[in-house]
């Protein structure tokens, strides 16, 4: 295992507490030396081997470990050296100390700039949704009153690309969160199934409508778009059913997904 790993399994929780088990530990040691010869001056006196002895004992250590000093208390003999030791133990456990806390924020103003980025992107292809939704409708429109139909779908094979980009942009959008994020985003991709589901909707009716109006609009490169619009959605649709498990909005999420695979389910029948 590396330092970087290591590190990023630490928490402040577990540093602070390794902080305070030293200070313990070197406030001990201090303790033991008023049963040598070499204890800790207190007061122009040697530290006292009693309770008052325990506590100024742990009470240097603690500003040592603080780096403040009063003077009051000052270590010799073998005491110098424990300082030293401990002096840099805390120094380099405060410096360990700053660098997670420094870690944590960047991690959290880098999942705040990701989600946003979410919000963005999702809020686009949303939007190309809907517009083509509205595409599909004005050709369901003419075709009512229209008897050749090859117009209308080379205009419905002009529209699929824009459902395909909206469907890959809501793809790299979603592999970019972690299952947390998708979990916190949970509002939001209710309103992404949403606009899938409907769109895919629009996209079967408009197939039914060439099939009883016996257009030719199975061409490769169609039904080539449709299969890719399947195939990212059928993707979507298993990265957003971890959120089944949601306690908030799992019944909600699950509801829309079951709707969503139905629509899928039909729309690779309409490919058959």
């Amino acid at each position: 295992m590396n330092g970087s790993a290591v590190f990023d399994r630490l928490n402040i929780t577990y540093i602070v507490g390794i902080w305070l088990l030293g200070v313990l530990i070197f406030g001990s040691l201090y303790f033991g030396l008023t049963f040598t010869n070499q204890p800790l001056m207190y007061k122009n006196g040697p530290l006292t081997s009693d309770v008052i002895g325990l506590g100024n004992s742990l009470y240097f250590s603690f500003i040592t470990a603080l780096t403040i000093g009063y003077n009051d208390i000052t270590p010799v003999g073998f005491g110098k050296l424990a300082v030293i030791l401990e002096a840099i133990f805390s120094v380099a456990l405060l410096g360990l100390f700053v660098a997670k806390i420094v870690a944590v924020k960047q991690e959290e103003l880098s999942q705040e700039v990701e989600e946003l980025s979410f919000e963005e992107s999702t809020n686009s292809a949303i939007s190309e949704l809907y517009i083509f939704r509205n595409d599909v409708k004005n050709i369901q429109d003419k075709i009512v009153t229209t008897k050749k139909l090859s117009n209308e779908v080379k205009t419905f094979e002009q529209t699929l690309p824009n459902m395909r980009l909206a469907l890959e942009t809501l793809e790299h959008a979603t592999d970019k969160l972690s299952s947390e994020q998708k979990q916190n985003s949970s509002l939001r991709v209710e309103l992404i199934i949403n606009s899938i589901n409907f769109s895919l909707s629009r996209m079967i009716e408009m197939l039914e409508a060439f099939n009883h109006k016996k257009a030719d609009w199975k061409k490769e490169s169609t039904t080539a778009t449709i299969t890719e619009c399947a195939r990212i959605t059928q993707k979507l649709y298993d990265q957003y059913s971890l959120l089944r498990s949601n306690e908030h909005s799992g019944t909600k999420v699950a509801e829309k997904l079951d709707d969503l695979n139905k629509t899928l389910a039909t729309l690779n029948e309409s490919l058959k």
